[in-house]
């Protein structure tokens, strides 16, 4: 593995998913060496940024892509507002017989790119997280501690924003829905909805 200098601790001394700041927590010194060395571990190709202008990186570990959970462990790190939504919601749940081929996810934070080719975030505007709090939005099993939306709350969200993938209607199981809270998630996000 590529050793940087003697001061620097090795690639392989770091957690597969580390910030910034946690190389700073293991350099002695000033922060501009913990910026060189994670600079010099970019250009090498032996880590990523999660995303852009965002100091979360993982370890490139040829043949050895992020599993779910640890995808899910860099982008809670890097985006802390991000709740899974869509299909991927209904698909965890045992509510969709359609599996996604991308983690769908909200974030509150601006910017949306992402270094994860499997994954697809999506924006939602502040109000989205009250509307979350105030109807319990958000089921009550998450994934691999990040938040994930009800299955209600998924399918109203789907309608409302446009922007997620979801199961054919046929491969939902709409008996596992409550008709109740559907509508009134569905309620709760119309003034949210944008103009199409």
């Amino acid at each position: 593995m590529i050793q940087l200098d003697a001061m620097a601790p090795s690639l392989d001394s770091m957690p597969k998913i580390f910030s910034l700041s946690d190389l700073k927590q293991r350099l002695p010194g000033e922060g501009d060496s913990a910026l060189d060395v994670t600079l010099r571990w970019l250009e090498a190709g032996v880590i990523r940024q999660v995303a852009p202008e965002r100091p979360v990186f993982y370890r490139v570990i040829l043949g050895e892509p992020l599993s779910e959970a640890e995808a899910l462990q860099a982008l809670t790190r890097t985006f802390p507002s991000l709740v899974v939504v869509g299909g991927s919601a209904l698909w965890r749940q045992g509510v969709s017989t359609q599996q996604d081929s991308r983690l769908e996810c909200a974030v509150a934070e601006p910017v949306t790119d992402c270094n994860l080719s499997h994954v697809g975030l999506h924006h939602r505007p502040a109000g989205w997280w009250s509307v979350m709090r105030q109807v319990g939005g958000l089921s009550a099993e998450g994934c691999y501690g990040a938040a994930m939306l009800s299955p209600e709350m998924a399918v109203a969200d789907a309608a409302a924003f446009r922007d997620v993938w979801m199961p054919d209607r046929d491969g939902i199981d709409w008996r596992r829905l409550s008709t109740a809270r559907l509508s009134t998630s569905t309620e709760a996000l119309l003034p949210l909805r944008p103009v199409h």
